[in-house]
């Protein structure tokens, strides 16, 4: 407890309470009806960084509703989601959690991409001058 602030206190969570156990369910409900996450092992690792970056930004969104989470207690947060993940055999999105917690400073610290506008070239007219 030194390193935290006098305000805050270490919180114990029976991580198998069923209302703990609902709460997570709901979160990966939540994001998978979000974000679809077929085939994640076969994707490029470009690609599996920007599905990780989306369902950390979902899971903090979500997580924010119950609590708000330093980055230690996220990151232990999506530890617990992921090995409940794997116990309900939902592989895919359990990988992605684990790459999260992996990766999880660089995912955190990711700007977004935003799309280029499309530009589409007009081609120029003859200015035609009056005599």
């Amino acid at each position: 407890m030194k390193d935290q602030p006098p305000n805050r206190r270490n919180m114990k969570v029976n991580v198998n309470h069923p209302s703990f156990i609902s709460f997570l369910e709901n979160i990966s409900d939540n994001i998978l009806s979000a974000i679809k996450i077929k085939e994640y092992f076969t994707l490029t690792p470009t690609k599996k960084l920007t599905v990780s970056y989306t369902v950390l930004n979902l899971l903090k969104t979500s997580s924010k509703v119950k609590a708000n989470l330093s980055d230690k207690e996220l990151k232990n947060f999506i530890a617990v989601l992921c090995k409940k993940n794997e116990e309900a055999e939902n592989y895919e999105f359990a990988a992605v959690l684990n790459d999260i917690v992996t990766n999880y400073d660089v995912i955190n610290n990711m700007q977004p991409k935003t799309p280029k506008p499309k530009v589409t070239k007009t081609p120029k007219k003859d200015i035609e001058t009056p005599e």
